[in-house]
């Protein structure tokens, strides 16, 4: 036993040393800055509007699939294909499941593996928090912005399905997580079509509609459609990290964009606990506490 764990001590040094050595001379290359002027897009009140319109819509997920509604998925799929015409006329389109959509923006060469860009539709539910503004029409892309939030809310500043656009924001269930990435990348696919711009390998869009839930009728029947079609990714491009302003990573002065790499992980538990059931332990704690009360006591 002793020669087996000495063997397993002489190995684990071993690797130790190895991974020293490999992080020492592993050929790490820094990062020039750029010179180059910062892109500042202009604002397009046509983008906003679509973003806005698509907040509107409460595509709340339920993990209970009985109480689901579907109502807000078609009318979310519905507006997509309304305001997206481009992507359905000249690429191929799915619907999975009744409701997640693939998108496939062909490439110009067939030997190279495609790219994956993941987005949700659904968000969570609202809460009932008061709502201080209930204006659904509210759309003043020009203002000013108004300074980060520096505290949680305790109330809605506007209604969480208004999708208002006041103060350098738009406000709604989703607008971050993650109707934004989802619109942004259909307006980007729109665009790529309107320019007749072909990349050279193949660009996948996939939009699941439970994540919050678990994605279990979304995303892995999205995955089971790719699984049948043989298909493989060069990389997949999911929600990410965020981007945070000077001071909020300590010891780092600058901004920083939080890259997540293989962020999404699945672990499964199974947990026993043996002991005293919890209406006779309580009672056994309690007579202890008496007996060191009574101990002080003398």
């Amino acid at each position: 036993m002793k020669k087996i764990l000495l063997i397993l001590f002489v190995l684990l040094i071993l690797f130790i040393i190895g991974l020293l050595i490999r992080t020492l001379t592993y050929p790490f290359t820094r990062v020039k800055k750029s010179a180059a002027t910062p892109v500042q897009p202009a604002v397009n009140d046509s983008i906003v509007a679509r973003f806005a319109g698509g907040i509107k819509i409460a595509t709340i997920s339920i993990g209970d699939s009985t109480l689901f509604n579907h109502v807000p998925f078609e009318e979310l799929n519905s507006y997509i294909r309304h305001n997206f015409p481009l992507i359905y006329r000249s690429l191929e389109t799915y619907t999975v499941n009744g409701h997640a959509l693939v998108i496939r923006l062909k490439g110009s060469d067939n030997s190279l593996l495609p790219l994956l860009f993941l987005s949700h539709m659904d968000v969570v539910p609202p809460g009932s928090a008061a709502i201080k503004n209930n204006d659904s029409t509210l759309f003043q892309p020009r203002d000013q912005a108004i300074p980060p939030v520096s505290e949680i809310a305790e109330e809605w500043d506007y209604a969480p399905f208004s999708g208002a656009v006041a103060k350098g924001r738009i406000y709604g269930r989703g607008s971050l997580d993650m109707k934004g990435m989802l619109f942004s990348l259909l307006e980007a696919t729109e665009q790529l079509v309107r320019e007749q711009v072909q990349p050279k390998r193949d660009i996948y869009l996939a939009f699941g509609f439970d994540e919050e839930v678990g994605g279990v009728r979304g995303a892995t029947k999205i995955a089971d459609y790719f699984k049948e079609k043989g298909l493989k990714f060069e990389a997949v491009y999911d929600e990410g990290g965020l981007i945070l302003e000077k001071g909020s990573v300590k010891g780092i002065s600058s901004d920083v964009a939080l890259i997540g790499c293989a962020e999404k992980g699945f672990l499964s538990l199974k947990i026993k606990v043996k002991g005293l059931g919890g209406t006779l332990r309580c009672r056994q704690q309690r007579v202890q506490l008496v007996k060191r009360q009574s101990s002080c006591s003398a």
